[in-house]
């Protein structure tokens, strides 16, 4: 094994920065950045556990050994905004840290790890949009929004499975069409948008769902179900479960 080739084993990198754990350095764009013990051991958990959250109590045993009286959430708090200054992070808008409010932190942003491993930090977050229909009666609208938290429970099952939902509040105040995916994706911190529509013709339905990848704007996904309307109900519940299935296969960790 080459000498280049045992330092790639102890490097991170995240663009514009890269993190060598044997060194101990972090460097943005193959300069050092200036980064102090604690913080450097922040960012190095965190990396060391892709998509886990690295929880407040962890990191005060990590960082102050039994016996050392310290103000522990003062100090923590002084770390993780040193380290947050040496990333050029924003707390209210984070690109690299999440805070997880009372519980811990976690890294976000994509990575490659030791030896060429690619990884994301964080698990990725889904957005279900209202999905729309193409009639003005009041029924066809309650079957659409009926469908749309059908989806949204469907999915949430996908949680131990490692994807996030997006709270229902805020994925309905957004509708297909009226922002740009990116647009909608900065704002709710969404990966993917899940987006449909209903297309009526007396008691047939057809119902399409779409997958957007937010960052490229790109349509990854897509399906199709013709159903009889005469259990509405059933037929949320049963293509809402066909989605989140299919969904599984394109989302979840393997």
């Amino acid at each position: 094994m080459s000498s280049g080739d045992r330092r790639d084993e102890g490097l991170v990198r995240f663009e514009p920065y890269e993190l060598d754990i044997r060194a101990r350095e972090l460097r943005r764009n193959g300069k050092r950045v200036r980064l102090q013990a604690q913080p450097f051991a922040i960012l190095a958990m965190m990396l060391d556990r892709p998509g886990d959250v690295v929880t407040r109590e962890e990191l005060v045993e990590r960082l102050w050994p039994e016996g050392t009286f310290v103000d522990f959430e003062h100090s923590l708090n002084a770390a993780v905004k040193r380290l947050r200054a040496a990333l050029g992070d924003d707390a209210d808008s984070p690109r690299f840290i999440e805070t997880l409010p009372r519980r811990g932190y976690r890294f976000i942003a994509a990575f490659e790890g030791t030896g060429g491993r690619t990884a994301r930090g964080v698990r990725p977050r889904i957005a279900v949009l209202p999905f729309t229909d193409d009639g003005g009666e009041v029924i066809a609208h309650d079957f659409s929004d009926g469908l749309t938290d059908e989806m949204m429970l469907q999915l949430g099952r996908l949680e131990g499975l490692g994807v996030d939902v997006v709270a229902r509040s805020s994925s309905l105040s957004f509708r297909a069409g009226v922002c740009l995916a990116r647009e909608i994706g900065a704002t709710l911190r969404a990966d993917y948008l899940l987006e449909g529509s209903v297309r009526r013709q007396g008691e047939r339905a057809r119902i399409a769902a779409w997958l957007i990848e937010t960052s490229g704007e790109t349509q990854v996904w897509t399906g199709v179900y013709d159903r009889c309307l005469t259990d509405a109900l059933s037929v949320q519940t049963d293509v809402a479960r066909l989605v989140a299935g299919s969904l599984a296969s394109e989302l979840c960790p393997h």
